[in-house]
């Protein structure tokens, strides 16, 4: 991976499960990473990797935090691996539940890849980003109403910024993950068939490689992942 001498890659939802991942990857390959986070100080520090105080659910706050991000250099990629379930059948489901679902899954990757894809449009130099969806937001399920259209308009956004950035040099790409291995699916879900479920490395590795030189070629695209 070739990585510009002093660019900055954030990683929204850096403290989670595959945030994690991508974060230690992209830390191992000598990136620069900011993980934006209501609560500074929770994770182990790696070498490289610099925690944000910011509230994606707070448009201020991500402004304040593309201008803490370009103080330290130029905004070179953005991951949006934030997100949440929450089950329900479209005619029975609370508003409030739709709203959550909508605000952890569209707006808050929503205002970081609006951040990101601004301040790559004002510096010149083009950018990546890459906003992780699910396979979800490309099915129909009973059951997960909110979580597959709030999936599938992440999609969505991703396909539009893609069309609108390509001009910048800026490449949006969307990885969409089957089933994650994670401890908190296996304690949801325990008698599940675990045989086709993919690990957060696996989806970090592609999430990797959408960030690199070798993908400029690649945009506007939606990558299985599992």
């Amino acid at each position: 991976m070739v990585v510009r001498q002093g660019g900055v890659t954030v990683v929204g939802g850096g403290g989670g499960e595959l945030g994690t991942a991508v974060v230690r990857r992209l830390a191992a390959s000598g990136r620069r990473v900011v993980i934006p986070t209501r609560h500074p100080g929770r994770a182990a520090p790696l070498e490289g990797v610099t925690e944000i105080e910011c509230d994606l659910d707070d448009a201020e706050s991500v402004a304040r935090l593309r201008i803490d991000v370009e103080a330290m250099g130029p905004w070179d990629g953005m991951v949006s691996a934030s997100g949440g379930y929450a089950g329900g059948r479209a005619h029975e489901i609370d508003d409030a539940v739709v709203e959550g679902q909508i605000a952890a899954n569209l707006l808050g990757p929503w205002r970081l890849a609006r951040a990101a894809a601004a301040s790559m449009v004002a510096g010149g130099t083009g950018g990546r980003i890459v906003i992780v969806a699910s396979q979800a937001a490309m099915a129909v399920a009973r059951g997960q109403a909110a979580y597959q259209v709030s999936k599938a308009a992440v999609l969505k956004l991703s396909q539009v910024m893609a069309a609108e950035l390509q001009g910048h040099g800026i490449t949006v790409n969307a990885v969409l993950p089957g089933t994650m291995d994670t401890p908190a699916n296996r304690e949801s879900m325990p008698k599940a068939n675990r045989s086709s479920w993919v690990s957060t490395d696996s989806v970090a590795a592609v999430i990797e490689w959408l960030l690199s030189d070798a993908a400029t070629a690649v945009t506007g695209a939606s990558i299985p992942a599992g």
